[in-house]
């Protein structure tokens, strides 16, 4: 074969795993605003894609063999074109019909319609060029090796371009659109020249669609009956993060409250930040989420020479406003860019809180400084990151801990029966470390509190509302450690009833679930 053509045909596998890998991200983070980015997700999109490609390997396969399997092969590239363009159709439809549903097989309901379809015909792609390539058996091996290296290699620099530029800087919507569009391309020109115009019309009609939905993208209609007003929403590596204001008549369903609006800040959905400014203080309504107020409570128990704060995980920053309105000196270590960004923007957070862009356990590892109280409020989602409440972790949290201060983790609701053992096993690891450690649940009911560790070397301030650890079972609970990432699998069931309780306590109807998609 011409050695041309043959480059030609490498150049088509070249982007072909570009835009697979390209597409796999695109599909988690399509996932990630209603399913998280667990990593039961990820196994589930990794899966599926896996699935696809074999499935079209061996569909490719048999196509080889065909005559004009290089017309096959632009044809095949052309469809596969248009089910990449229509990743953003497809996500929207999937999630309006599975979004609220059980969430594992609503996650492999959902990655089998987004996914599947396009990476099902790009992994039919390869044997489709070592079929052109390799017109005899001699040089088969070589032929297939070197598309597939090729193929890999534009993957591997594709994850990173989509990972860390892409997908952060671009969002979701668009980078689909114009994959399909590259991908597409250079097929419909091959096919052109081989007078195929029938062709020409499937790119006209991607072209269209495309069309159609960057101006749909960039026209959204973000209110909603003027009561919900979208304000920010960025994808990102990390997930989606949005900030909306409710107005409070239509929230809290009361008609005294109009003209007035109350704003929150969701992560994959999951609200993460709550900023209600016309909260009536004396009828016992709180500005903030509840936990905010029991740490600086406990924290005003410091002696008032003892004010350095350092807090793992910003969100929408309402915990180091309050602290730093109370007089506290906090710094703050957020893995997210975005969150800083949101924090000063939408939540006012103060010029003299210092954010540092890191991860939690990095910065741990490499801060020399003393901190009279450590803060882990490190929620994405539902989420809580194995690697910062493990044993190994704690043990370098203390070496920064002064004597007479705090560790205080925020964290779920249940640490009862199966849905608890995530949470027991935190308290097992926190004792296990040497911490002095009681639990304070911010509210009477299961489905409305969050659970905060006090933990300390001494003794430290105890409450009535403190929970009574005599009566909760840590028989069965795991010391967490670096050695096995087991806290997701632990946790899996109270993450589960979380989401899909949080999901749908907020985004309750239709109209709310479109905002957000």
């Amino acid at each position: 074969m011409d050695k041309k053509v043959i480059r030609y045909l490498l150049l088509l596998s070249f982007i072909e795993g570009a835009i697979v890998m390209g597409t796999e991200l695109l599909g988690a983070k399509m996932l990630a605003p209603f399913f998280g980015s667990s990593l039961y997700v990820w196994s589930s999109v990794m899966a599926i894609t896996l699935g696809g490609l074999a499935a079209g390997y061996f569909f490719g396969g048999i196509l080889s063999s065909q005559k004009k399997n290089v017309i096959i092969l632009y044809r095949v590239l052309l469809i596969a074109a248009l089910f990449t363009v229509l990743l953003p159709y497809t996500s929207k439809i999937a999630l309006s019909i599975f979004g609220l549903r059980s969430l594992m097989p609503a996650v492999i309901a959902s990655s089998l319609l987004i996914l599947f379809p396009p990476v099902f015909l790009m992994g039919a792609v390869s044997p489709l060029i070592i079929g052109n390539i390799s017109k005899n058996g001699k040089d088969s091996g070589r032929a297939a090796g070197t598309v597939y290296a090729i193929s890999t290699v534009g993957g591997i620099l594709s994850t990173f371009l989509f990972g860390f530029y892409i997908i952060p800087n671009f969002g979701l919507t668009i980078p689909s659109i114009i994959s399909g569009l590259v991908l597409g391309i250079l097929p419909l020109i091959s096919l052109l020249k081989k007078k195929d115009f029938k062709s020409l019309l499937l790119y006209s009609f991607i072209i269209l669609l495309s069309i159609f939905q960057i101006y749909k993208h960039l026209n959204f209609n973000l209110n909603h009956q003027n009561k919900i007003k979208l304000l920010y929403k960025k994808e990102g590596l990390l997930g989606q993060i949005m900030v909306l204001d409710y107005a409070n008549d239509y929230y809290f369903d009361d008609s005294t409250l109009v003209g007035q609006n109350s704003r929150w800040l969701y992560v994959n959905r999951i609200s993460q930040t709550k900023d209600n400014p016309y909260a009536r203080i004396e009828k016992g309504e709180e500005r903030y989420f509840s936990y905010v107020y029991r740490f600086t409570q406990l924290l005003n128990n410091l002696p008032n020479e003892n004010k350095n704060i350092l807090l793992l995980g910003l969100g929408g920053g309402s915990i180091a406003k309050h602290l730093t309105n109370n007089g506290f000196k906090v710094e703050v270590c957020e893995l997210d860019a975005r969150m800083e960004q949101v924090a000063r923007k939408y939540f006012g957070l103060p010029k003299s809180v210092n954010v540092t862009i890191d991860d939690a356990r990095h910065y741990i590892k490499t801060h020399n400084k003393k901190y009279d109280a450590i803060i882990f409020d490190t929620f994405r989602g539902e989420e809580t990151p194995h690697h910062i409440i493990t044993k190994e972790s704690l043990e370098e949290v203390k070496k920064i801990l002064k004597p007479k201060g705090y560790l205080l983790i925020n964290s779920y609701n249940f640490i009862e029966g199966e849905k608890g053992l995530g949470l027991r096993s935190i308290y097992v690891t926190l004792k296990n470390s040497g911490f002095n450690t009681s639990i304070w649940s911010t509210d009477d009911n299961i489905g409305d509190r969050n659970l905060l560790f006090i933990s300390s070397f001494e003794n430290h301030p105890i409450y009535p509302d403190y929970l009574d650890l005599k009566e909760i079972d840590f028989s069965d609970a795991q010391v967490l450690i670096d050695e096995y990432p087991s806290f997701e699998l632990l946790n899996s069931r109270a993450s589960l009833v979380w989401r899909k309780w949080a999901i749908g306590n907020y985004f309750g109807d239709k109209n709310e679930l479109n905002i957000a998609q």
